[in-house]
């Protein structure tokens, strides 16, 4: 059984765990095309790391720790 979590709530779990150096970022249309139509950014320094959609923030989660694997994320 799936637990859901926002990702308001997924994102601050994150922020915490690297001790705000690392955020995961929400991105704008004009910055998508950038990237290539993805919708979240990882973030470190200025520098964007790795870009994709919901399933690519939940890897970036589970690989930090601070999502189960029964939790999803709802956005």
């Amino acid at each position: 059984m799936s637990t859901t979590v926002t990702f308001k709530a997924v994102q601050r779990r994150f922020e915490r765990s690297q001790n705000y150096r690392s955020k995961i970022c929400t991105l704008s249309p004009r910055e998508r095309q950038g990237m290539h139509g993805s919708r979240f950014a990882l973030v470190k320094d200025n520098t964007v790391l790795d870009a994709g959609d919901l399933e690519t923030v939940e890897r970036w989660c589970r690989d930090a720790g601070v999502l189960h694997r029964s939790e999803t994320i709802i956005a």
